[in-house]
Order: C-alpha cells, then sequence, then structure tokens
C-alpha cells in the first residue's frame, strides 16, 4: 500500500509534473515550507509558462 501511496503522484498527475507534485506535499508534511513552494513554482512553470512560451514561440515560426 504505502509503494502505491508513492507512485501514486506519478500515475495521475503525469511523469514531469508528478514529482514536483509529491516534492511538494512531501516537504509541506515535513515542515519544510521554503523548499516546498520552490517545487510549487518548478510545478507551476512546467505546466503554464512553458506551453505559453511554446505556443507563442510557434505562432512567430507560422507568421
Amino acid at each position: 500500500m504505502a509503494r502505491i501511496k508513492r507512485l501514486a503522484p506519478y500515475f495521475l498527475v503525469g511523469p514531469i509534473s508528478g514529482p514536483l507534485l509529491a516534492g511538494a506535499v512531501r516537504n509541506f508534511q515535513s515542515g519544510r515550507p521554503v523548499l516546498a513552494i520552490m517545487y510549487m513554482v518548478a510545478l507551476v512553470e512546467c505546466a503554464i509558462a512553458l506551453p505559453l512560451l511554446v505556443t507563442k514561440l510557434g505562432v512567430n515560426v507560422l507568421t
């Protein structure tokens, strides 16, 4: 059961965002909020900033 709990973020969120989400949750639970916030910033960059950047570059190439 512990193994399933440890692997759940990888299957639910994905292979890149999963470890970032798991790291954020684990660090908040361990009492390290600064490190957890750093994980959350990296997660936001991967989930929002990177697709926006790729879209902008793709639109610029097409026009």
